[in-house]
């Protein structure tokens, strides 16, 4: 008799015991779909969580990866918006002169020009190729530099190599607005860097300040050699940059609003930021309105 008492004790605790845990799990389960529901609504709240309860710990841990998977969502948003923007200011870019390919080329087809006339609408078409062409040059160049295909080959040698050939490479657009260029500094002072690619960023700054400055300016490019870096100075005196816009220049086709009726496509800045910072270097700008502006390139010694 007393056996099967203990039996049916054991058995009643058994029964008591499964069912406590079994509760207990129900609640855990529910607790953990209440707040996986809650992730996918956005209604998760961390101050609910304690630390030293189980179903409180895998919570936090539910925090961490829905902030991870939301961030990583946010991030693929942004892309995805900068490509659709991307898209957006190419064909932009490529539409006005594809137009006037277009406009010119049918007008020579379908009119009885004179041999002038005709002469001057295909000087006006292969304006617009070379425009197109320069485009889809800068296209390529940003491209290759963003997928890391641009291998640098920085060697040891004077800068002053470099921007004599900047210099001469933009002579002739600064003769056509009697534009002087002056360089001054530490001519002699030589670091290691990219001899191809740190001309390209100086021809892109040089240019930009020759389109930018009226007749008859000016520009000084200076050298300085600081403690960790060499700075390279190039200033003008032309209608500057308003101070607001200042940390959009460098950004991919940016253009201020009053330049847009000077030619140019707002990939030259973003590619010379760019290949800096690939030699470990950075730019800085200083700007105002109507005064001119320096852009200060920081390559390390």
């Amino acid at each position: 008799m007393e056996i099967i008492i203990i039996t049916l004790v054991f058995i009643i605790l058994n029964g008591l015991i499964y069912f406590f845990f079994r509760q207990k799990y129900v609640r855990f389960t529910e607790n953990i779909e209440k707040q996986i529901d809650d992730f996918i609504n956005g209604d998760f709240d961390k101050s609910n969580i304690n630390e030293e309860q189980l179903d409180s710990k895998l919570s936090s841990k539910l925090y961490k990866l829905g902030n991870i998977i939301n961030a990583k969502m946010e991030k693929n948003s942004q892309s995805k918006k900068e490509i659709q923007e991307m898209v957006s200011d190419i064909a932009h870019q490529i539409k006005t002169p594809i137009a006037n390919i277009r406009m010119y080329s049918d007008t020579i087809s379908n009119n009885d020009l004179s041999k002038e006339k005709e002469q001057e609408f295909l000087e006006i078409i292969t304006g617009q190729v070379d425009k197109l062409e320069f485009f889809t040059d800068s296209l390529t160049k940003m491209s290759r530099l963003e997928t890391n295909m641009i291998v640098l080959n920085k060697e040891q040698a004077k800068i002053i190599e470099c921007l004599e050939k900047a210099k001469e490479q933009a002579q002739s657009l600064a003769e056509k607005k009697n534009i002087n260029i002056e360089i001054n500094g530490d001519i002699s002072a030589t670091i290691k860097y990219d001899k191809k690619w740190t001309l390209e960023v100086i021809c892109n700054i040089l240019e930009n300040a020759i389109k930018y400055t009226n007749d008859n300016g000016k520009i000084e490019i200076n050298i300085e050699k600081l403690e960790s870096f060499l700075k390279i100075d190039i200033t003008d005196n032309g209608i500057g940059i308003e101070s607001e816009n200042i940390n959009n220049i460098f950004k991919r086709f940016y253009r201020e609003q009053k330049v847009h009726n000077i030619e140019g496509v707002g990939i030259g800045l973003y590619l010379s930021k760019t290949i800096i910072e690939q030699q470990n270097g950075y730019i800085k700008v200083k700007s105002k309105v109507n005064e001119g502006s320096t852009f200060s390139v920081f390559l390390p010694l």
